[in-house]
């Protein structure tokens, strides 16, 4: 990523918002409703609590990042809405912890979300899909992300967990992560960076640096979707992603994730 920390450093106007993952979340409160998301109040299919989990439907955020992390997956089936089959949603985790599940949508004007909080024992969960038959909303539509809080050195530090999503088949093995961000702003370039941690979190030796995605397109407000290879060894990740904005800027945002092996 030394190219956009150079042109930061020289370039005038040009700045650099550096957006750590999800604001390290207290799982001590069980409840999984996001107290930031303001429902639709007089639709029935609001984001409410229902059941084990938080789901529905909201006003448009007034603030977002620029870019966002909103999934990272290892399997994703195309599940069926006609189906009343659960779809199974599978984690591994460095060691027992809670982990937070999050499904978002990745269609623009479509402001949907599901939250839910699951128990250090548990590495699945079973969603029911009546909420995204109601909704319309296909596999396409929307992302999926789970993270887990875990010490690097004594300092607490989110960690995305990659999923496995099916309903009807068994996963396939491949060879990559999907990952999948959110932009608000027209980029111009994307670069994608992997590493190995220090005990402290911080990046180590890279896998890849500063990789460029070479889209050439990058509109606002419509996912960029990307794989990235698995490690060779189980462990604790980087992932960064730089961007130069068309407006001119650079933003940066860092993320940890676990690599089972």
């Amino acid at each position: 990523m030394q190219y956009l920390r150079t042109l930061a450093q020289t370039i005038p106007n040009v700045f650099i918002v550096l957006c750590v993952f999800l604001t390290v979340t207290a799982f001590a409160q069980e409840n999984p409703c996001d107290p930031d998301l303001d429902p639709l109040s007089k639709n029935p299919l609001r984001y409410e609590l229902r059941g084990d989990r938080c789901e529905g439907l909201y006003h448009r955020n007034k603030t977002s990042s620029i870019l966002s992390l909103v999934s990272l997956t290892e399997f994703f089936e195309e599940y069926s809405l006609k189906s009343p089959q659960e779809i199974a949603i599978e984690w591994k985790v460095p060691k027992a912890q809670k982990a937070r599940l999050r499904a978002q949508s990745i269609k623009q004007d479509l402001f949907y979300r599901m939250d839910t909080i699951r128990a250090s024992s548990e590495t699945s969960y079973r969603w029911p899909n009546d909420v995204l038959r109601k909704l319309s909303i296909s596999r396409w539509d929307i992302g999926l992300l789970g993270w887990g809080l875990y010490s690097l050195d004594g300092h607490e530090q989110n960690v995305c967990l990659p999923l496995r999503v099916t309903q009807s088949r068994e996963a396939v093995p491949s060879e990559t992560y999907q990952v999948q961000l959110w932009p608000i702003q027209e980029l111009e370039e994307v670069f994608i960076s992997t590493a190995t941690i220090n005990p402290d979190g911080s990046p180590k030796t890279f896998l890849q640096d500063g990789e460029v995605l070479g889209y050439g397109f990058y509109p606002a407000k419509r996912v960029i979707t990307f794989e990235i290879p698995k490690p060779e060894k189980p462990g604790i990740y980087y992932l960064e992603v730089g961007a130069t904005l068309s407006s001119g800027g650079v933003v940066t945002i860092e993320y940890w994730f676990y690599h089972a092996g």
